[in-house]
Formats: C-alpha cells, sequence, structure tokens
C-alpha cells in the first residue's frame, strides 16, 4: 500500500498563542533598544564631535594646532581678578597697563614648579625669561617684569605693554611653559586688554618635546590671541574657554 506523502495540516494557531508570539517579538525589540541605549551612554563622553586625551578630558582641535581644553568652573572671577592683581602689585609689576598677560600658581604651597609667561608680538619678538625681561622691552613696549622659578610659595609672572600707541598692527599670542614639567594643581591666568579682562583657569599639562636648553613651541599651551589694528583691539581669540 502506498504511503500518503501529504502534508499534515497545520494546525491554526490559537489568539493566546498569537498574543504570546507579539510579546515576544516585542521583548526583543525593546532588548535591542536598550542595548543601543547603554552603548550611547557609555560612547557620549568620546562622540565625534570633539577629541579626547586618555583620561576622558574634552579637547577640540582648532586649525589643526591650537587645543581648547574645556573647563566649567564656579569660581568668582572678580575675587580671582582681584586676587591675581595684588599678587602682581606685591612684586612689583605693572597692572595699569594697556595689555597684560598674568599667571599665579602654587597658592597652596605645594605645587613648586617652574611655569613660565610667554607672549610673541606680530614682528617675531618673543617675550619670555630668557628675552625681554625687564629693565628691556620690545619695539611695541612688552616685557617681562615679573618672573620667578620654582617659588617655595606663590608663583607669579608678568608680562605688560603700557601703551596702545606703541602696538603694532597683527596678533599677539599667549600662553604658558611648564619649564621643568612638574606637575601641579591648577594655574590662574589673566588677560587685561583695555578695559576687559579675563580670567582662565588652566590644568595641568605636560611638555613633552622640550629640553632646558630648547623651548619647543609645540609645548606651549596656548591661551588667547589678540589682534591689534591702528593701536585698538580688532579681535580676541580665546584659545582656552574663559572662567565664566
Amino acid at each position: 500500500m502506498a504511503k500518503d506523502n501529504k502534508p499534515k495540516p497545520v494546525k491554526p494557531m490559537t489568539e493566546e498563542e498569537r498574543r504570546k508570539r507579539r510579546l515576544a517579538w516585542m521583548c526583543g525589540v525593546l532588548g535591542v533598544l536598550n542595548l543601543i541605549a547603554l552603548a550611547l551612554l557609555i560612547l557620549l563622553p568620546y562622540n565625534c564631535t570633539g577629541t579626547y586625551d586618555r583620561d576622558g578630558n574634552d579637547t577640540t582641535v582648532v586649525n589643526d594646532t591650537t587645543i581648547i581644553e574645556r573647563r566649567i568652573t564656579h569660581e568668582p572671577s572678580e575675587e580671582v581678578s582681584d586676587e591675581i592683581d595684588e599678587a602682581v602689585e606685591e612684586e612689583g609689576g605693572d597692572t595699569d597697563a594697556f595689555m597684560r598677560f598674568t599667571i599665579v600658581w602654587n597658592e597652596n604651597g605645594r605645587d613648586i614648579v617652574d611655569l613660565d609667561a610667554h607672549a610673541e608680538e606680530p614682528n617675531g619678538s618673543h617675550i619670555y625669561f630668557q628675552k625681554f625681561r625687564a629693565p628691556r622691552r620690545t619695539r611695541c613696549g612688552g616685557q617681562l617684569d615679573v618672573d620667578m622659578q620654582s617659588p617655595r610659595d606663590r608663583g607669579v609672572e608678568n608680562i605688560a605693554w603700557p601703551s596702545a600707541s606703541q602696538l603694532d598692527d597683527g596678533d599677539y599670542e599667549f600662553g604658558i611653559h611648564n619649564y621643568n614639567n612638574g606637575r601641579f594643581g591648577d594655574c590662574n591666568v589673566k588677560l587685561k586688554v583695555g578695559n576687559k579682562s579675563f580670567i582662565y583657569k588652566v590644568g595641568y599639562f605636560k611638555s613633552n618635546h622640550s629640553s632646558r636648553e630648547n623651548i619647543d613651541p609645540r609645548d606651549i599651551k596656548q591661551i588667547a590671541i589678540v589682534t591689534i589694528k591702528d593701536h585698538q583691539v580688532k579681535n580676541i581669540k580665546h584659545i582656552q574657554q574663559p572662567v565664566e
């Protein structure tokens, strides 16, 4: 007798089975969505809108050479500004200059490092501890009038241009160099131009390319660039974010 090869009729699903299948499908979709959401939360600090170092600090490349370090602080800028001015005055520096760049560090007595203020004028004059330290001045009148080396207490460096009338047209670049590559907490920075002042807080950074005999420009952490035109301020570009 020939064997019957006809397929057996498929038993239709009950409403209860359909409900369970829909529920299983929905649970699967929700599981996938939850995994995607978790991945986004993990990867959010490393999204492609900026670049980040190995410690997760947010940095953004500007013009392929300049790095902006985004820092959030709630320290009152007026109070810090006054404290910086007092520190400069105590060391005999010029606080009344038309343009001034000041760094202050080691206020806790534990950051005994050698930080150096640097400024470069449009004509190429580079102001720092080796060049144009008081009483010497550049053609534009700039000089480093306060200079300190690894102070045991508060450290101060100040670069000042007394008069706008002496300033050449072009960009004035300001930065900090960690000369002995020592560790430190925060460095308070003030840039004063005319009647405007800006405060920055710069955390520890390492100088990887410099030696004591040769300061590599890549190791100078840029703070800001001021553009002068006809002895007036045309533009201020903040490389580091000022304290709000």
